[in-house]
């Protein structure tokens, strides 16, 4: 599951967000991912709070639509999942991060839920033209 989850997002999920625009509904948002080259985009902490933290410079790929397919488990289990991602005919820096955002066209207002870093298995990437696809663990995306 995820490296870091973002203090805004964790936030946001307890009813007590940082600032009052901080609010993500995971089955109803448009929720993105990118994967970015580390070398270019610093270190990625769970203070960063909004994607426009990202230098656009880092961006490998990005999904461009929102996830689809989207679940929440139960209250009991409370596991966000939805369908794997991929990225099309990728090419350029090898990708170190995955980040999960909830999408607004100001990068500013879109808030950062998760990152996975080099530690996940499977990164990093070193794209060669084609597509990466995304498989999420088959117990969910992240547990809430």
């Amino acid at each position: 599951m995820a490296t870091i989850v973002h203090n805004n997002f964790r936030n946001a999920q307890l009813g007590v967000p940082a600032n009052s625009t901080t609010t993500v509904d995971c089955d109803a948002d448009d929720l993105r991912c990118s994967l970015l080259d580390q070398t270019d985009s610093g270190t990625i902490t769970a203070a960063s709070e909004n994607y426009g933290e990202v230098d656009t410079a880092t961006v490998v790929a990005d999904t461009g639509t929102g996830l689809t397919s989207k679940t929440i488990g139960s209250v009991s289990t409370g596991v966000f999942d939805a369908a794997d991602i991929t990225f099309s005919t990728v090419s350029g820096d090898a990708a170190d991060y995955l980040v999960l955002y909830k999408y607004d066209a100001t990068p500013a207002n879109a808030t950062l839920i998760v990152t996975w870093d080099s530690a996940t298995t499977g990164l990093p990437v070193t794209p060669n033209g084609g597509d990466i696809t995304v498989t999420w663990n088959a117990s969910g995306i992240l547990q809430i």
